[in-house]
């Protein structure tokens, strides 16, 4: 037990420090308001990282004495990690591991207050079952993902799923029922705010089928300032990097004109024409843009996305330029998350040809036609 007094000075520059949360590493939590109740009180304890007595964990006869009221050997924790350090495990818990969890969660509070108050963003979380799997982006495990450029606009997100839906994408009611929920929480919960001018810049964090992703774009569109969460596998994050670091994206044309007219996306993986034409028939006109290696982690720039989206407008521009503007062009993806929601932001209602989605499922023996995008309902 502490037997020294700290000063006021050292115990406000503490909560300051620490904007008053646990610093054991992983907690951060709020130590001036209750959890559950959320009413506030202290509940934080001030905590030495070596005792201010040599018989005190982690203490020393000589150090003791001249750090009990320094700043730098101070830690705010909750009373579980409180207990922990000092009672429980404290061999576990050397000066170092402190001193390095102390410095953490302070840089990370610098960080986050020197963002300018003008730089926040709204969070927009969406998901629909794919395949087997159910993903879950939520305010919790996205939020950190802004820093350091933004921060969040709100304590929550604003989701756009359907909860707890037991659809899956290889049936046809799963996409009539994502669509309508899709364009009925962007109605009510995102519009209103657009039209207020209450949204300076959204953070879209997603994770659906490419036609479902598509949608999102173009629900969203370029007109609002956005930037596109990428999940990446390795290494593993939500953030595409603010490297430079370039890729060359390249486009097939094709020999022949048909009525009829498609676009192969191969970016995460290959597919063969021949996948195409066994849907739409062989008299069918295919653009295919795809990459040196196509594989489903390539993209991990934000230039490699803004590329894309340069691509992208080029290409629609060129089908569009040997169509008429109802033509419906056909869209046959493979690619990774925030390129799809992209491709529906750069796509223009009143302009660009309308869309059919295709999406592959091994339940349906391949590709099949999941929604439609026209030019005209927007």
């Amino acid at each position: 037990m502490s037997v020294t007094g700290i000063s006021d000075k050292n115990k406000f520059m503490l909560w300051a420090k620490t904007a008053g949360r646990c610093q054991y590493r992983g907690c951060n939590n709020p130590l001036y308001q209750d959890i559950l109740t959320k009413r506030n009180y202290n509940q934080a304890y001030i905590a030495h990282i070596v005792a201010d007595v040599a018989g005190g964990p982690r203490g020393d006869e000589t150090r003791s004495p001249h750090l009990a009221n320094d700043l730098s050997n101070l830690m705010l924790l909750c009373d579980v990690h409180h207990r922990l350090i000092d009672k429980i495990d404290v061999d576990g818990h050397p000066e170092s591991l402190l001193l390095k969890m102390k410095q953490e969660h302070e840089d990370r509070i610098e960080r986050v207050t020197a963002i300018s108050p003008d730089m926040q963003s709204h969070i927009v979380t969406y998901k629909a079952n794919v395949g087997v799997h159910t993903p879950s982006p939520t305010y919790e495990t996205v939020s950190e993902f802004l820093l350091p450029e933004y921060y969040p606009a709100l304590s929550s997100a604003i989701d756009l799923s359907l909860s707890n839906s037991p659809q899956r994408d290889k049936n046809a009611s799963f996409w009539i029922t994502e669509l309508e929920n899709l364009e009925s929480q962007f109605n009510e919960q995102l519009k209103p705010k657009f039209r207020k001018s209450e949204i300076k810049h959204l953070s879209i964090f997603a994770f659906a089928p490419m036609p479902l992703l598509i949608k999102l774009g173009t629900l969203i569109n370029d007109i609002h300032h956005a930037e596109i969460h990428q999940p990446v596998r390795d290494p593993k994050t939500w953030k595409l990097s603010d490297n430079d670091k370039s890729i060359i994206y390249s486009l097939t044309e094709p020999q022949e004109t048909f009525p009829t007219v498609a676009f192969n996306i191969s970016l995460s993986a290959t597919i063969n024409n021949e996948r195409i034409t066994s849907v739409l028939g062989d008299e069918v006109t295919i653009y295919t843009l795809t990459i040196e290696n196509p594989f489903n982690d390539f993209l991990k720039s934000k230039k490699q996305l803004q590329e894309f989206s340069i691509k992208i407008r080029e290409i629609l521009n060129g089908i569009k330029s040997k169509y008429n503007a109802q033509t419906p062009l056909h869209i046959f993806p493979t690619m990774p998350i925030a390129t799809a929601i992209e491709l529906g932001r750069v796509w223009m209602p009143k302009a660009d040809m309308p869309l059919k989605i295709y999406d592959e499922n091994t339940a349906n023996s391949g590709f099949f036609e999941a929604l439609e995008i026209n030019n005209t309902e927007h």
